[in-house]
Parts: structure tokens; sequence; C-alpha cells
């Protein structure tokens, strides 16, 4: 090889070098929050049409810069929140880029008409489950159906702690809320959660021009045979935000990125409710069968005030490891 053959293969591995170790730097998650859209809602009319003007807007992102930025840089990482109220995109991402995990939220969701001051804090909350949410993982980022579980599991309970809820919580959402937590701050975190993802998944079956609106009360019963790690339906994500938000794994209690018991309700933990969702998960081989839908998803007829106390003494006896 003469030199100068060689001086070109040595700069062709130098750019295949630069290039391959830009790529690794510059780690992109290329979903969003919701599939693909060309839906723009810009800034313009009366402002105050919109549920989520700016300050909201703004609200919302800084309690979340106060409440992650700190555990993100626990984690080794700087969150970097990207506030794009101008821009009338409807949806939102994440992506890191060398020591910057960011969250890029734009004005065009929050702007959309089902969008709700806890949906938005969920948007923002599944984004940051991209990064932090563990198991399961795509590559750099916790998969679309954990970060949704992530979203109520940990980030909405931290973002709102025992606060009551600011609006009516859905009847069957309350129900399995008073039913599955003993004291009013644990169930408000729940009614918080379900709140939001009420309304997130009001804004994907706009978004997917669906007829049938998703309910508490009518869990989608279908099971995968393999990991889902795109968008699950509409039905289905509603459903893993309510399994969330009715888990009784400690907050304090970090997820982990390969071990999917960590901080969270599984079967092999011995929990039967506030499992993440069969329809978009598959769980390892040594987690024990599910035969149906978790007994908090289904309408319970409770009748009178005894069996309401009945259900809630029951529940409480399971929370403290007597059995029922």
């Amino acid at each position: 090889m003469n030199k100068y053959a060689k001086r070109t293969a040595l700069a062709v591995l130098a750019v295949s070098a630069g290039f391959a170790a830009h790529r690794s730097y510059n780690k992109e998650l290329c979903t969003g929050f919701l599939p693909e859209n060309d839906m723009k809602i810009e800034l313009g009319g009366d402002v105050h049409a919109y549920t989520i003007q700016e300050a909201m807007f703004n609200r919302v992102l800084d309690r979340v810069e106060q409440v992650y930025g700190p555990i993100v840089a626990s984690k080794g990482g700087r969150l970097v929140v990207n506030r794009r109220w101008s821009d009338g995109t409807v949806n939102a991402s994440a992506n890191q880029s060398g020591g910057n995990w960011y969250l890029n939220m734009y004005g065009g969701l929050a702007r959309h008409a089902a969008t709700t001051e806890e949906g938005f804090m969920l948007v923002a909350c599944h984004e940051l489950g991209h990064h932090i949410g563990g198991y399961p993982k795509m590559s750099w980022a916790t998969n679309e159906g954990g970060a949704d579980y992530f979203a109520t599991l940990k980030c909405m309970r931290n973002m709102y702690g025992g606060a009551a809820p600011q609006g009516n919580v859905d009847a069957v959402a309350e129900q399995a809320c008073q039913s599955q937590f003993a004291d009013e701050p644990t169930r408000n975190s729940c009614r918080n959660g379900a709140r939001g993802g009420q309304s997130v998944a009001f804004l994907f079956q706009a978004l997917r021009n669906s007829p049938k609106p998703p309910e508490f009360g009518t869990p989608d019963q279908s099971r995968t045979d393999r990991m889902n790690n795109a968008h699950p339906d509409t039905q289905c994500r509603l459903d893993t935000y309510f399994q969330g938000a009715l888990c009784t794994a400690s907050l304090g209690t970090d997820v982990s990125n390969s071990d999917p018991n960590a901080g969270s309700c599984t079967k092999k933990n011995g929990q039967q409710i506030g499992l993440r969702s069969r329809c978009w998960y598959k769980p390892p081989a040594d987690e024990p069968a599910l035969d149906s839908a978790p007994m908090a998803m289904k309408r319970l007829e409770l009748k009178t005030p005894e069996a309401v106390g009945s259900r809630i003494e029951a529940l409480r006896d399971v929370l403290l490891g007597r059995g029922v």
C-alpha cells in the first residue's frame, strides 16, 4: 500500500470512528409520547380558552425540575427541560446528549382540549420515565409501556404528594383507590394518577379518532406473547396508568434497569393489583401466571356500607400479609 492509499485508509477509519462516537454520545429517542402525527395547535385567539396557559405550563415544568433535577443528578445526568410553549407540536419527547438528559415539552400538546394539568404533568413524568423508569429497557431508554407505568408508579406521587385532586375522579377509579389504600394522602396520590391517565387517554382517543372512549372499568383483555416496546393501544395505556397508581410498592424503593420486581408490583412479589399491564408487557419466565385482569379494574358491586367495609378490611389484610 503506497503512502497516499495508507493515508486515505486511516482518514476513513478516523471518520468512521468519529461517527460511531457521535452516535453513542448522542442518544436519540425517535418516538415521542404520542405516535407521529401532523396535528399542530398554534398560539392564537383567546389564550384563556386553553385549559393550560403558559403560566401553568411553566409551573408544571418548574416542579419537574425541582423534584427530579437532583434525582437525575444522582444518576449521573443533568436534567434539561426544553420549554417550547410557542411550538404547536402535539407531542413530547426525550433524548440524551453527553451528560444532558432532555425533556422536550411542546405547547401544542398542552393546548389540546383533552390535556389537563394532571395530564400534562403525566406526560412530563412519562418522558422522565424514558430516562429513569427502569425495566424493561430498549437500548438506553425505558420502553413506552414502562415509561407509562413509571409515570404513575413513582413520578406523579412525587409531584403531587398527598394533595387532593383538583377535580372530580372517575367513579370506578375512586372506588379502586379507596379500596386499595387506607389513608387519604395515599388515596389522593392514586386519584391524581388516575386523573392524569384519563386526561391523556382521551387525548390518544382524539388523535386516533376512536369512537369508543377508554374507561377504567373496561380493561384491555389481550395478552401479548412478547414484549411490546412501541406505543400500546389507548385502553392498554390507560390500564397501565391505573395499575401504576394502584401499586402499593414503597415510593422510596427505586426501580431497577434489570430487575422487574424492584420498587414495583409483580406476582412474584405477591401482589395481584398494580401490575404492569399484560396487553404490552411480557413478564419473565419465573413470574407466576395471571389468569385474568386485575380485580381492581373490574366493576365491584358493593351495594351496602357493610359490604364496602368488608372489602376494605379484606384488602387491608392482604396488604398486611395476613391473607383473606
